[in-house]
């Protein structure tokens, strides 16, 4: 059974505290299993795995725990064998406390998504440095896989999707080499472990297929979530000036849209409305309160069959509350992460209550149009307030000026923009600093420095208009967009954009005052309007990109984003209809489920028998016959270990069954002849006759299993 040891009261305290690993009892050959130290292959490629699943989330990672995280990488890489020692281990343990209070330092709490995410990132490496044991492996590897998993929160495109299958193979490959036996000298190779590993992967592809067409899905994938205290690059409900500017120099995709049928919208038309912004406190706008929801736009059948254009928006993920749709949305859009949750307000948003995680499509359906009638009754006030009186003062005298020239509103909003076209304004990404002085910000802009970007021009006419008496507010969105050969619509993070909505006539009317410095930033888009060395600064990302490339590349992308991340209940639905399947139960598409998992199992079991029947026929013909004999003998319950060679099986087999002893041994002889023997064609074909005739005459399993049961009756004590 086992012993019991008796153990140190010292030694319980470093055990309790892991830095030694004895155990308090004994289990024999259990012990050897677990105490055994595996090759250090598998401490290698356990690293490599590591370091792979470390580099998936290193954009994620706040800076200090991405140095720590890869210092320890290299120290598990210089470590080959794990210390014993007990100072060394207590160091490994203050590490360890210190990693800790790194990760707390950096996000403020040890409980929660991303500073969960970074002590994986530490902690991994830390823990294979004291591995020393496969179940220590086994650790490393489990938080290794977890941590590659994190990083689905952040990336799902297509660049973490070519990925996913070398993560694979490689935690496979690392699974096989910790767990084999160490130093075996007939031991795999490392390649023979990688392919194995491919092997099991691709095997297991349609079996992860089908679960993914018929898994009922849910309305929001568990992927995309994001910890809302993190910043984010996209649009915000809040604007100073120089955020849009910092914003629109990424390439990074904030959108694609489909268009249905011929009609598409003018370049001039593109305004993709986002956050409305309101309030204002003399520097910073905000959206304020959204207490009002609103109707939407009383349109005719005429109109709608006339003017109306239909697309869908696929969002890989959403950084706000509001959706982006074309000005002006005549009907809430669906889908089916947003349909039960998006609501309009008084300003012709659409938002949604709960935002989606993860990628969005939703179909919407809108009118170009540059005005809608405002609600009656509706408290103007927040669009009004010009912050603290005593703040832009020459801002106010310029306002109070145009208010006595011009007294009709849509003649001063006109002057407004004429200002801006007839003084020497210039349109650019790298303005002078006009928040260093709070209250003077907008003076500074107007009538000093007049440079800027688009935020700087729209909350300036905001401000002036306010100022005269006329409701304003500041809306942010995006302008244009990238049509591909495709047909579809690249609008990107630099196509952000905030234009000014003023009320005339009782109609909210959009008035865009870039367009009156920049006209070629809505006509032609944002290069066309940047001085010439901005521009080159801005599209210098693309210098060493071939437009074939950049194309294909998008494709790919907005291919995978739609039918595998964008894989939703609706599009579920619709390919379920389009088999025939669409009417059935719950229980109906469980049981297609069981059937097709069922079939996809068989077809993966049968192809890796024929692969294995292939790998048998392809080896040389006495070692056909060695594997058959071995495998009757063992059947018959004699233990062949895999090292064992032939001799050394043959050997057994003549002490297991004295009867058949003179045919195992002349098996034995004739298989070292024939495998080590030169030899010719025709001599090696008359060889392999008599060691096939010599199998012949060996017995069945069954004579083997009664032969062995009458040796056993014979001599009890021997058995």
């Amino acid at each position: 059974m086992f012993a019991v040891k008796r153990i140190r009261f010292r030694d319980q305290v470093a055990v309790f505290f892991g830095f030694e690993a004895k155990p308090r009892f004994s289990y024999g050959a259990h012990d050897a299993l677990i105490d055994r130290n595996p090759d250090i292959r598998a401490r290698r490629f356990l690293w490599f795995a590591m370091v792979l699943s470390q580099l998936a989330n290193v954009t994620a990672m706040n800076t200090t725990v991405m140095v720590v995280g890869f210092a320890a990488s290299l120290a598990a890489l210089a470590i080959r064998e794990t210390p014993r020692r007990f100072v060394w281990r207590a160091l490994l343990l203050l590490l360890t406390l210190a990693a800790g209070f790194v990760v707390f330092v950096s996000y403020g709490k040890l409980i929660g998504r991303d500073s969960g995410i970074a002590l994986l990132f530490i902690f991994g490496p830390l823990k294979l440095i004291e591995a020393r044991t496969p179940r220590d492996y086994m650790w490393v590897w489990g938080l290794g896989l977890v941590l590659y998993v994190a990083s689905f929160f952040e990336n799902l495109g297509l660049g973490a999707a070519l990925t996913l299958p070398v993560i694979i193979v490689s935690y496979i490959t690392a699974l096989r080499l910790f767990d084999a036996p160490a130093k075996e000298p007939d031991a795999p190779s490392l390649f023979a472990h990688t392919k194995t590993a491919l092997i099991h992967t691709l095997m297991g592809i349609p079996l992860a297929a089908m679960l993914f067409v018929l898994f009922p899905r849910a309305a929001a994938p568990l992927w995309g979530m994001r910890d809302t205290s993190t910043a984010r690059t996209g649009l915000s409900e809040e604007m100073q000036p120089g955020e849009i500017a910092q914003l629109i120099q990424s390439r990074e995709t904030a959108f694609r849209v489909e268009f249905e049928g011929t009609r598409r919208p003018a370049r001039a038309d593109l305004y993709w409305r986002g956050p409305v912004l309101r309030s204002f406190d003399g520097l910073r706008w905000s959206s304020g309160d959204l207490g009002i929801r609103g109707d939407f736009t009383a349109i005719t059948p005429e109109q709608v069959e006339r003017d109306a254009i239909t697309y869908t928006v696929t969002l890989e993920r959403l950084d706000s509350r509001w959706l982006p749709v074309l000005e002006l949305p005549i009907a809430f859009p669906s889908g089916p992460a947003i349909e039960s949750t998006a609501f309009l307000s008084d300003a012709q948003q659409i938002g949604v209550r709960r935002a989606p995680n993860g990628a969005t499509a939703y179909r919407v359906q809108s009118i170009p149009r540059p005005s809608f009638s405002a609600l009656d009754g509706k408290s103007l006030n927040s669009e009004l307030g010009t912050g603290p009186p005593s703040f832009q003062p020459r801002a106010r005298a310029f306002a109070a000026t145009l208010r006595e020239q011009f007294p009709d509103p849509s003649t001063r909003v006109r002057a407004v923009l004429d200002f801006f076209n007839r003084e020497q304004f210039f349109y650019t990404l790298n303005p002078p600093l006009y928040n260093q002085e709070r209250a003077t910000s907008i003076d500074r802009f107007l009538f000093e420095g007049r440079r800027g970007f688009c935020e700087h021009y729209a909350g300036a006419t905001v401000f002036l208009l306010r100022a005269s008496g006329i409701p304003a507010r500041v809306v942010t969105g995006y302008q244009g967009g990238e049509m591909q050969p495709s047909g579809y619509m690249i609008v990107r993070q630099s196509d952000a954009h905030a234009w000014v909505e003023v009320l005339l006539n009782g109609n909210w009317t959009r008035v865009d005052p870039t367009a009156a410095v920049a006209p070629n930033r809505v006509e032609l888009g944002l290069s066309a309007a940047l001085p010439e060395t901005e521009a080159l600064l801005l599209n210098s990302k693309r210098w060493f990109q071939t437009e074939q490339l950049t194309a294909l590349w998008e494709n790919m992308t907005f291919s995978y984003t739609k039918w595998v991340i964008g894989f939703d209940r609706d599009r579920q639905r619709e390919l379920m209809r389009d088999l025939g399947l669409g009417n059935m139960n719950p229980m109906a598409a469980i049981g297609w489920m069981l059937i097709a998992v069922s079939v996809s199992g068989g077809i993966v079991a049968l192809a890796w028998w024929l692969a294995r029947r292939r790998s048998e026929r392809a080896l040389d013909a006495n070692v056909q016959l060695w594997h058959v004999l071995r495998k009757r003998l063992q059947r018959a319950g004699l233990s062949i270990a895999p090292h064992d060679t032939v001799r050394a099986a043959m050997d057994k087999a003549a002490q297991r069954w004295p009867d058949s002893a003179a045919l195992f041994l002349e098996f034995a002889t004739v298989y070292e002849g024939n495998r080590f023997a030169k030899q010719t064609t025709s001599l090696n074909r008359e060889r392999v006759a008599a060691l096939k005739l010599i199998a012949k005459q060996l017995p069945s399993v069954a004579a083997l299993k009664r032969s062995a049961q009458v040796v056993a009756e014979a001599n009890p004590v021997r058995a």
